[in-house]
């Protein structure tokens, strides 16, 4: 066979495999966010994710070196695809305009995933106070400048801006984990009314 051929041929295998392999891990991630979801972290086992993406335990581990490499990835696949919404909130001067933007965006994109909103609260359950306590993956959603120039400008009240992002992350926290034990009944509009009407009271100057 010419060598140039065999290249080829070398190269549609490895396309191949590439290709299989992301369709397994597409099918892995999505099982394990439904397992994660359902029982939480410690009693989810890899063995009954691979069943329920339908692959083999040894496939999980070929994508995913262990569980929580596996969590882990989880949360950065749903936190990019959060981080990409954000980019395509338009530019506002308006630090209040920017803020319930990012906070109905936020509930949307949650409430259309409730599997991973489960895994969400879970995790969000032993954050600490300061943004340094929160994984590297949702420490990037807390923009402290924002809540800053806020306060300096009057838009929001006079606090440690450092409470106020905090009481955001409460608020937001409480809402969604409310939807969730009420049978997700009431509609994503409800839900970001909601939300939002907490926000204006905790956080924006009312004067």
């Amino acid at each position: 066979m010419p060598v140039q051929a065999r290249a080829r041929g070398d190269r549609a295998r490895e396309k191949v495999r590439q290709a299989r392999q992301e369709a397994y891990r597409g099918l892995i991630l999505e099982a394990a966010e439904r397992i994660f979801g359902e029982k939480g972290y410690g009693p989810a086992k890899v063995a009954e994710i691979a069943e329920a993406a339908g692959v083999a335990t040894g496939t999980v581990y070929a994508s995913f070196p262990g569980k929580e490499d596996l969590y882990r990835a989880v949360h950065r696949e749903r936190l990019a695809g959060l981080a990409r919404r954000y980019e395509e909130i338009p530019a506002s001067e308006s630090v209040r305009e920017t803020i319930l933007a990012r906070s109905e965006v936020s509930t949307r994109f949650l409430a259309s995933h409730p599997d991973y909103l489960r895994m969400y609260l879970r995790e969000a359950a032993g954050w600490g106070f300061g943004a340094s306590d929160l994984p590297a993956d949702a420490r990037a959603f807390v923009d402290l400048a924002l809540y800053e120039r806020g306060i300096a400008n009057g838009e929001l009240i006079d606090e440690d801006p450092q409470l106020l992002t905090s009481l955001q992350q409460a608020n937001s926290q409480v809402h969604l984990a409310w939807w969730l034990e009420h049978g997700m009944r009431e509609s994503a509009d409800a839900l970001v009314e909601r939300v939002q009407a907490t926000t204006k009271r905790n956080l924006f100057d009312a004067s």
